[in-house]
């Protein structure tokens, strides 16, 4: 009888089918490259059969007919595994509210701290997961988080069990060492990705920004990505290339580096958005969420008054 040893394993596979390859996958799930393609290797062990075919690149994964037959399976099993797991902790007397949101926001909604929100809330404890918005997506997908805040390039999210609200938008901006300024302060993405300009790129809006410049065919030279806002700033004033993210992560550039608005017509902003799990919001956690939801509102509409 085929026996599969370790559960984890198959959650990196069903991230990894989601991503379309190990890269990816090990960017969302915090954890190396290596540990995906040895997670996937242990289950064909076990298994007998090979779950995904591996593109030459190395950057691409995808299922094969085997993976596909078992990822069907796995990933209603594991959601009812998580289900079961949050039904035996509310048995236990109750389990903490999760609050995650990306750490550029915690640094411009929460300049004073989150003790606003971890704070005790109606007797349940408060948990604090600082993730980029992607990785965010992925725990509310899997019901591992509560409530919280993330970005994204679209107007708009839709998920099963979770509500988005629209909360804020940020245009991109472009940050350069002051001596580099142009005379007329406009800078173009697009001109930047033509020219083979060297980039820092924010790590967290990389992927809306290889979106946006890939229907029109260009690609930025990416010298650099950091999620770090002093590394961020360093590696600008060091003249290693021109900085790119939204106006949230940029807030307060330091002496030395001046931001510009990208002048590119549709250039995709940074949207931000206050979630819920739904489902788990049902529990007698509720009125502890909606006085963190409530915070969350307020602290954006605070910030923005003051912009």
């Amino acid at each position: 009888m085929l026996a599969i040893e370790n559960v984890h394993d198959l959650e990196i596979a069903r991230v990894a089918s989601e991503q379309g390859g190990f890269s990816a996958a090990a960017r969302v799930l915090g954890i190396t490259q290596p540990a995906v393609s040895q997670a996937v290797a242990r289950l064909e062990r076990q298994l007998g059969v090979s779950l995904f075919d591996r593109q030459e690149s190395g950057h691409e994964a995808f299922l094969t007919d085997a993976g596909a037959v078992l990822l069907a399976h796995a990933i209603t099993a594991l959601d009812e595994l998580h289900e079961a797991v949050e039904d035996l902790e509310e048995l236990g007397g109750g389990r903490p509210i999760v609050v995650g949101m990306p750490s550029a926001f915690a640094r411009h909604y929460f300049s004073q701290g989150l003790e606003r929100l971890t704070s005790a809330r109606h007797g349940h404890p408060v948990e604090i997961v600082l993730h980029d918005s992607e990785h965010l997506r992925e725990e509310l997908r899997k019901r591992r988080v509560d409530v919280g805040m993330l970005a994204s390039s679209d107007r708009g999210i839709t998920q099963p069990h979770a509500t988005f609200t629209r909360v804020a938008s940020h245009p991109l901006m472009l940050a350069v060492r002051q001596a580099d300024q142009p005379e007329n302060g406009a800078l173009s993405v697009l001109r930047l990705a033509e020219h083979h300009v060297p980039v820092i790129a924010f790590a967290s809006e990389r992927t809306a920004l290889d979106q946006y410049l890939g229907h029109k065919g260009a690609q930025l030279n990416v010298v650099a990505e950091t999620d770090q806002l002093d590394m961020f700033y360093q590696l600008v004033l060091a003249g290693m290339g021109v900085g790119l993210s939204s106006g949230l992560v940029l807030d307060g550039a330091p002496d030395g580096v001046s931001l510009a608005k990208a002048f590119d017509d549709d250039l995709p902003a940074l949207n931000v958005f206050v979630f819920e799990d739904t489902v788990r919001a049902r529990g007698p956690e509720r009125e502890a969420l909606v006085t963190i939801k409530r915070q969350l509102f307020a602290a954006v509409r605070t910030r923005e008054e003051r912009a």
